[in-house]
């Protein structure tokens, strides 16, 4: 189960646009190494998984012998050969505005054929605007690959198909299938005649279904305006939409090749061109069982099932009218994956056990009918000192504060929750792994639980589940599995001509009739305990006709319980009838890998059940889509046809994607949701932000399918023109985001500031949203629940060696010398690697320069990102000639005639900027000495993360260089815990290292270097004090 990695860069669009120059009226990228090391991104780990697109650079590189590398090592050999640009910040921004026309204007003409030119570290060399995945786009990323092997890696990628005029948005959608990280597995034979075929997606249709959808404007346009349609229509439904079959035979052989062992029944692929999930069920069998021995294709070829491993569906082979299109035949595309080495990639499994529990979120909290008492009563204390379950009564909130609680005061869990750790068994061979060894030692002697290793893990727990309170993530009754139409169903379709024999026709006619209710789901092995009836949930989830309420299916209770044979086994799955409308209800889920929350939580379904009593459209069983909420209706656009050669279609559509804003159409639909499902909220206006909020939901969907259509909604309307106040809930979730992914500047209030002013703005009794009280009830329950923490324990209450009040006085002197100067050797390397690793800080004093800038009315006319990247420039012992030589001229008395003096004094190659730096209006003395101290400090910085320093021990060195030779999926502390183990033991037994460690007053790092040798040292107690 190796999942390679791979040393590629991550540059900031912004920053290499600040050393753009201008030519003709088209911009140019020619950056040197040390300005390209500058548009680095700060917060980028410069490492990405393994793909099938790596794989096949390498192959062009180093030829189709290349294999990649079984010992974890990070792969460093495309680290100048492609890197990943992030365009953030740019196609998401108003460009009416100058300073924003002008960067799009400059990242337009990054698509051009001349490209970029940078230096990686082998040269300057041409990059390519190149491929993205899904997630990418979602994070306005894009690949740029090095001319020298662009066309080559192409035609790899592209299987020899010739692509001319098509739908661009889906080329790039489908060619970035090969950028998704997996699991290569080769030697499995996938490409064995017969063993992988593609049959035809089954497409029923579901008569007069109400709906509410949205008609766009009649333009051509790439953006186009919307408006709300509620109407009754016929809704075609294409049957197992991104799923296939495995069989048990093949599934094995895929499962032991990926992880050793034979524990996954579901398994989500790549292949080029091909994606979705493939579920292990025994077709040889059933199929024989009905008396069929063959199976068509999609081409019309037989092949003898005994030969077929995997069934694909149409809708599964995106390449399938592109092969047509190229003259190309299934073989061909066979020839083709042979000739280039591709392979099967995995890319998710499903889990190995069942899930009781789930999380909601505050999406599915904001649409729900709930009354106060059900969601938490307001006689309940704020705080716990006693466990919530000793109330009999049921409320929302009660299993997550009953975890909070659990792991802030509830010794008797806490002692537990280790002890249980330590006997989970995973897909591997049992071995004492770390959480065992920890359990071993709490067994023996329960007051080590006041050690800090377990008082951290408690707190963060505690602390995680907290957050996730205020946040709306609440822990329910149900799970989270793959979506699944109904695989008998699956089967069915398969089968052709009636059999002969009688035994095969019984069998024949079971499986094409025996379909459970249109209105129950599946969930083969549900662990949680249920009613008759589930939610089904999917993200996102905006308006109340995205919930799903169905009928829970005991295939145990069925006649000859046929489902429970075939697909009891598949316990990640939660099968829906393939006919009905589930997938299009939960927000237009396919079944390639959506993940769907089921929601067991006796609460929760009896307020989805309002819901649905509320909006019953006919007197039929409530749990049909008739009775339901009308469906909302994603509309499917005519496709834009364009040249796949022709750059600047290939950046109209990647501009398109990356100005993504489903984040804001979720954020501007809660606003307006949390007032139309309020039941306290004035009718008129939940009518209207009901219908807006319907139509967000919709619009929400077209944006997601952006990627491949081309087509995007106009959101004006709704994020400018008709803008609700930002409620007290997003107010909060912003509050948090912000501080875990941006830095405030030294004039700015700091976090915990900010959520003291945002609690103290709100009379919290008077906010009568259930969601919205969410985070003043997790500050409560924090404050009122009461820690209880155990202390660390003495020497003699936990170790056998510490019985006697003179065991130090025993210990060898000279080993505990030694033993001393190496622990401080390995503690200064972890400190050095801890500066080393830490995130370089952002320029702090940008956004001063940028206020002041503002305050002067000259945003537009200077870019903060250029003016770094000019001073930038300097060599570092010149920006501190000139730092020291502005210090000490007191720039900011100087006059107007002495500050051009200066300036032709120290920077006269900067004379275009001496207006700007001479100009002190607004506090403009600032700009210059910001601009300079921030450079200063970046320069710092890069003296501190040298990692080996002169004076360094030979100890210190051999620690440090077990760091820089660490496996790339090892943590710094457990290699350098390693070698420093190693050491140890030279000096002295394990066993007696953990006295001389305990001794020296180091009993942390026992954990570290010694947890394997530390049980039998310890005090056996049968319980603590």
């Amino acid at each position: 189960m190796l999942q390679n990695k791979y040393r590629i860069y991550e540059l900031s669009a912004r920053s290499v646009m600040s050393y753009a120059t201008q030519e003709s009226g088209q911009w140019h990228f020619a950056l040197d190494r040390a300005a390209t090391e500058k548009c680095r991104s700060f917060s980028a780990l410069h490492e990405q998984d393994g793909n099938a697109l790596f794989f096949q650079i390498m192959c062009v590189l180093q030829g189709d012998d290349f294999s990649e590398p079984t010992d974890d090592r990070l792969i460093e050999g495309l680290s100048d050969v492609i890197f990943y640009m992030d365009f953030s910040g740019i196609f998401d921004r108003d460009s009416m505005r100058p300073r924003q026309l002008a960067r799009q204007e400059k990242a337009r003409d990054m698509f051009r054929p001349e490209g970029v030119c940078l230096d990686l570290g082998s040269g300057m060399r041409r990059y390519l605007a190149f491929e993205r995945s899904n997630s990418m786009s979602r994070q306005s990323k894009l690949s740029f690959l090095r001319e020298d092997v662009y066309h080559h890696v192409r035609r790899r990628i592209q299987m020899d198909m010739t692509i001319g005029d098509c739908q661009l948005s889906k080329l790039y959608a489908y060619n970035g299938l090969m950028l998704s990280s997996g699991v290569r597995l080769d030697g499995i034979n996938i490409d064995k005649p017969h063993r992988v075929i593609v049959v035809d997606n089954p497409v029923v249709t579901t008569r007069d279904v109400p709906v509410i959808t949205v008609e766009d404007d009649g333009t051509q346009d790439s953006t186009r305006k919307y408006h709300r349609v509620e109407r009754r229509m016929d809704v075609p439904i294409t049957c197992f939409d991104g799923e296939g079959l495995i069989s048990k035979r093949y599934a094995k052989v895929v499962d032991r090749a990926f992880c050793g062992g034979t524990v996954h029944t579901s398994f989500q692929i790549r292949l080029p061109y091909i994606k979705g999930m493939v579920h292990q069920v025994n077709f040889h069998w059933i199929l024989g069982l009905c008396g069929q021995k063959t199976i068509t294709d999609i081409w019309g070829q037989e092949h003898n099932i005994k030969d077929v491993d995997i069934i694909l569906t149409k809708s599964m082979f995106k390449g399938f009218g592109w092969l047509k299109d190229s003259g190309m035949t299934w073989e061909d595309y066979w020839d083709a994956f042979r000739r280039y080495r591709h392979a099967l990639y995995i890319t998710n499994v499903s889990k190995v056990k069942p899930e009781t529990h789930t999380e909601l979120n505050y999406q599915f909290l904001n649409t729900i009918s709930i009354r106060e008492d059900e969601f938490r009563p307001r006689d309940l204390p704020d705080g716990w000192d006693h466990s919530p379950e000793e109330d009999n009564r049921n409320w929302l909130t009660k299993q997550t504060e009953v975890a909070y609680y659990n792991f802030r005061a509830n010794k008797d869990f806490q002692q537990k929750y280790f002890l249980k750790r330590m006997n989970r068994w995973g897909i591997l061979p049992f071995r004492k792994n770390r959480d065992h060894l920890l359990g071993e030692i709490l067994r023996k002697n329960p007051r080590m639980i006041g050690e800090p290793i377990y008082q951290q893990e408690l707190d963060a727990r505690a602390d995680q589940i907290l957050k996730n309170y205020a946040l709306g993530r609440l822990i329910v009754a149900g799970d989270n599995r793959f979506l699944s139409g109904d695989l008998l169903d699956f089967i069915s379709f398969l089968l052709e001509a009636m059999p002969k024999k009688k035994r095969n026709k019984a069998y024949y006619e079971i499986t094409k009739s025996f379909r459970f209710a249109v209105s129950a789901f599946y969930a083969p092995g549900a662990a949680y305990s249920h009613g008759e009836t589930c939610t089904l949930l999917r993200n996102p989830h905006i308006a109340r006709n995205e919930e799903l309420q169905l009928s829970f299916y005991d295939a145990k209770k069925e006649k000859m319980q046929y489902r429970h044979t075939f697909f009891h086994h598949l316990t990640d799955l939660v099968m829906v009838d393939s006919t009905m409308l589930a997938a299009e209800r939960l927000g237009g889920a396919d079944y390639d890998g959506d993940m769907i929350k089921t929601i067991a939580d006796p609460i929760l379904n009896e307020c989805v059940r309002r819901n649905y009593e509320a909006s019953r459209h006919a007197a039929d069983d409530a749990l049909s889509n008739e009775a339901n909420i009308p469906l909302l209706m994603i509309p499917s656009a005519k496709p834009l046809i364009r040249n796949a050669d022709d750059w600047e279609a290939r950046f109209e559509v990647v501009r398109g994607t990356f100005s993504s804003r489903v984040g804001q159409i979720c954020n501007a639909a809660l606003d307006r949701s949390i007032i139309a499902y309020n039941e306290n909220s004035d009718a008129q206006e939940r009518k209207r932000l009901q219908e807006e909020t319907e139509v967000l939901a919709i619009l929400t969907g077209l944006e997601i399918d952006s990627a491949k259509s081309g087509i995007r909604p106009d959101l004006d309307e709704y994020l400018k023109e008709q803008r609700v106040e930002r409620t007290p809930f997003l107010q909060y979730k912003n509050l948090v985001e912000e501080s875990e992914e941006t830095r405030r500047a030294w004039y700015e209030p700091t976090h915990q500031q900010r959520m003291k002013a945002f609690f103290e703005k709100i009379d919290w009794d008077k906010v009568d949203s259930n969601l919205e009280r969410l985070p003043y009830l997790a500050l409560q329950l924090g404050k009122h629940t009461p820690a209880i923490k155990s202390k660390p324990a003495k020497s003699s209450k936990l170790f056998t060696f510490a019985q006697e009040p003179d065991w130090k006085e025993h210990l060898d002197q000279e080993i505990l010398e030694r033993v001393s100067a190496l622990l401080a050797d390995y503690e200064a390397c972890l400190s050095r690697i801890r500066t080393c690793r830490v995130e370089p800080k952002e320029k702090k004093r940008k956004s001063d320069i940028e206020r002041i800038l503002f305050a002067r009315g000259q945003e537009e006319f200077w870019d903060t990102d250029e003016l770094y990247a000019q001073l930038g420039k300097l060599p570092p012992e010149r920006v501190e000639e000139i730092w020291a030589a502005l210090d000490n001229s007191k720039w900011q008395f100087l006059t107007e005639e002495q500050r051009i003096q200066f300036l032709l004094t120290w920077l006269p190659e900067f004379e275009p900027l001496f207006d700007l730096f001479s100009d002190f209006r607004s506090g403009g003395y600032r700009i210059l000495s910001d601009l300079l101290s921030d450079i200063l400090q970046e320069n710092e910085q890069q003296k501190k993360r040298q990692l080996h320093r002169p004076g360094d021990s030979t100890v210190f060195n051999d620690l440090m260089e077990a760091y820089l030779s660490k496996r790339n999926s090892q943590h710094y502390r457990e290699a350098v815990s390693i070698r420093c183990r190693e050491l140890l033991n030279e000096i002295v037994r394990p066993q007696m290292a953990v006295r001389y460690v305990e001794a020296l007053g180091k009993r942390n790092l026992l954990w570290d270097l010694l947890l394997d040798a530390l049980e039998p040292n310890v005090l056996e107690v049968s319980h603590a004090e």
